[in-house]
């Protein structure tokens, strides 16, 4: 019975977490322990519907430091002037072939886009300078629509004589998005 119960209980949750619509939250957690570098990161949403239509966010203006993770919800929630402000807002301006304010961005993308990928790069604040190669890249969702975006990479690169290494990797769990960087 118990392995009965064991297996329903699998199936379950199982279901439940590869159920994905994507219309959940975006996850960003910087897992890097090692050197102690700050994600830069720029967000692009997309309409999975039609495969495009999507925006670019211009921020946030403060890295994500190691060992902190940040939950995005829709640009609305995810400001400096929501009703509880964000902790690594996406403010200011959006870009979609145009600079568009933060003020007139639209209602589809304000709170109904999904999160399609994160473009990124790992700095290290001791080690100030521009790694070559960067030490980033860009992971994110809807392989059937940016097949040209991977949803798992890696990289390394030497600035001063110091040796990096990162993976990168989005995946839906629950509905929700998450990008780990470690």
């Amino acid at each position: 019975m118990k392995k009965i119960f064991t297996i329903l209980l699998g199936l379950s949750i199982g279901s439940a977490a590869f159920a994905q619509d994507g219309a959940g939250s975006l996850h960003v957690f910087n897992d890097d322990s090692y050197h102690s570098l700050n994600l830069h990161y720029t967000l692009f949403t997309i309409n999975p519907f039609i495969c495009g239509d999507g925006y670019q966010a211009l921020g946030p203006n403060i890295p994500l430091p190691p060992g902190v993770k940040t939950t995005y919800v829709t640009f609305l929630k995810s400001s400096s002037f929501a009703s509880t402000p964000h902790p690594y807002p996406i403010d200011n301006y959006w870009y979609n072939s145009t600079v568009v304010p933060a003020t007139s961005i639209s209602d589809a993308v304000a709170s109904k886009q999904r999160w399609a990928y994160m473009k990124f790069e790992l700095r290290d604040p001791n080690n100030p300078g521009l790694m070559n190669p960067t030490l980033g890249g860009s992971v994110g969702f809807y392989q059937n629509c940016m097949s040209s975006i991977p949803n798992y990479i890696t990289g390394t690169s030497t600035l001063n004589g110091v040796n990096y290494a990162f993976k990168a990797e989005a995946v839906t769990f629950g509905g929700d998005l998450w990008i780990n960087v470690w």
